[in-house]
């Protein structure tokens, strides 16, 4: 909920592979949320729960570390995960496994 008691409209958020996996292992990925679009570099990296992922935000140098699975498995290193136990990386992220893209 907002501070004005009202709930937070839920935002439409997409996640699309614009690079996959080639010789080198890593891909680029474009997730947009709220209408604000960022693409990533991903490259998967050895993980002993689940899958793990660097995840290097383009253009920013910012650098997080995913792990996707099942749903106690998963984590992010970035604020929104830190803050409120969900990020737009592991939603991302998580879509593209199930899919079979990554």
């Amino acid at each position: 909920m907002g501070k004005t008691g009202t709930p937070r409209p839920k935002s439409d958020r997409t996640v699309r592979m614009i690079r996959p996996p080639e010789i080198d292992g890593t891909s680029v990925i474009n997730i947009t949320a709220n209408g604000r679009t960022t693409c990533y570099s991903v490259r998967e990296i050895t993980c002993e729960i689940g899958r793990g992922f660097a995840v290097h935000k383009l253009g920013m140098g910012t650098l997080y570390h995913v792990r996707v699975g099942e749903p106690a498995d998963c984590s992010c290193e970035c604020l929104g995960y830190l803050r409120h136990g969900h990020s737009r990386h592991v939603l991302g992220l998580l879509a593209l496994v199930q899919a079979g893209r990554m």
